[in-house]
């Protein structure tokens, strides 16, 4: 018996298969040019860092950022040499420079005093009240009284600036 695959093939079949030739696989796909989809996805990408960019930027030339750099000076560099009242001094000056900066800070530009130290603790984001008073009332001091008397000590350092820092977060 003979089996299929070992019959002679007709001479039209053998000559068609002699003309065959191997498979030969297209050229590999090039990575270039981008598909659509990879320049959105870079083109979404130039836009998110530079909208970043532009966030940072504008955050830094922000008052509150400005604010908070020159506190932080301050508090590095200068308030471990100060008094309590110089400190103080010093801190209200920093946040008359802001509240004039704000919109309608200028009308609270003038203020002094129990009307200074009402404005800085006005409101639940304000400073408490003992702070308030101090930092109202030490630019205005006697030199003589810069001293913290036994009998009514005043803030320390660290609250005063905590405080100011609170403040300035909230209202700038």
């Amino acid at each position: 018996m003979t089996t299929p695959a070992s019959a002679p093939l007709p001479a039209d079949v053998a000559a068609q298969l002699a003309q065959l030739r191997d498979i030969h696989l297209p050229d590999p796909v090039s990575w270039w040019p981008l598909a659509a989809g990879w320049w959105a996805l870079a083109l979404l990408v130039v836009a998110c860092c530079s909208a970043l960019i532009v966030y940072e930027l504008r955050r830094r030339r922000s008052l509150k950022h400005k604010a908070l750099q020159e506190l932080m000076r301050l508090r590095k560099d200068r308030a471990p040499q100060l008094a309590g009242q110089e400190l103080a001094s010093e801190l209200c000056v920093l946040i008359r420079r802001v509240v004039l900066n704000t919109a309608g800070g200028r009308r609270y530009a003038s203020a002094h005093g129990d009307a200074w130290s009402m404005f800085l603790a006005a409101s639940p984001n304000g400073m408490p009240e003992e702070i308030a008073r101090f930092i109202a009332v030490a630019p205005y001091a006697a030199h003589a009284a810069a001293n913290d008397s036994p009998g009514k000590p005043g803030p320390d350092h660290e609250a005063l600036v905590r405080a100011t820092e609170n403040w300035i977060r909230r209202h700038a």
